[in-house]
């Protein structure tokens, strides 16, 4: 049964930012077998009353109850194990939902899942992750602090962060910092621009100050 913690999210961007899901732990599924002939003994199969039509709204019915019919056949240490693959699929797809949720159109998609199948023949969830786009926007370093910010606060949304989730939120509030300095640079580099500019105004504008200043030169009228 597997009991480790749940990996969540994973970022595509540089080989550095990709991550990978915690593999699934084996289950052993426990089938009865016949001491007499050492073949499998097959489990009772449900009685149906042949007289009643069955219709297509019947048959979810008839498999929820198959099902419970084979839980009612399995010995207490398969029971156990079976609680605890409910609760584990549970707990792995609040947590999946969790970063889906903060993550936004920054997600690639739904969340994928690792199954496993448990004691009576169905499969629960064991781990998962959900792929996410990286944070850095080339050329942009606005749209690259918004989209770290929004990758931690999607990395670190589960109630319990895995090791993986915690890794990607650091990845993406390294990824902030080198936003703001390339932000700093550009602001800096745009400041410089345009102090130039003001420098190469002043002179042209105090020459036509200087020639207004001036007073005009008397004009001559001449008679003849």
């Amino acid at each position: 049964m597997p009991t480790g913690p749940i990996t969540g999210i994973v970022t595509r961007g540089s080989p550095d930012e990709r991550l990978a899901s915690t593999p699934a732990s084996p289950f052993i599924n426990r089938t009865p077998v016949s001491t007499d002939t050492g073949t499998e003994t097959p489990r009772p199969i449900q009685a149906t009353d042949e007289s009643s039509e069955t219709t297509a709204n019947d048959q979810p019915r008839q498999r929820s109850t198959q099902v419970q019919a084979n839980q009612g056949e399995l010995n207490a240490a398969e029971q156990r194990q079976l609680s605890e693959l409910k609760a584990r699929d549970r707990a792995v797809r609040a947590h999946e939902q969790a970063h889906l949720a903060a993550a936004g159109n920054l997600a690639r998609g739904g969340a994928s899942y690792t199954y496993q199948k448990g004691p009576d023949d169905r499969q629960y969830a064991v781990g998962g992750e959900v792929d996410i786009r990286s944070g850095k926007v080339a050329g942009d370093p606005e749209a690259t602090i918004r989209n770290s910010q929004r990758v931690r606060r999607a990395a670190l949304a589960p109630v319990n962060p895995s090791s993986t989730d915690r890794a990607v939120a650091a990845q993406a509030s390294s990824t902030e910092l080198q936003g703001r300095a390339e932000l700093a640079e550009q602001e800096r580099a745009e400041a410089s621009e345009e102090q130039a500019s003001t420098s190469q105004a002043e002179p042209a504008d105090r020459n036509n100050t200087d020639r207004e200043a001036e007073p005009p030169e008397p004009s001559i009228d001449t008679f003849v």
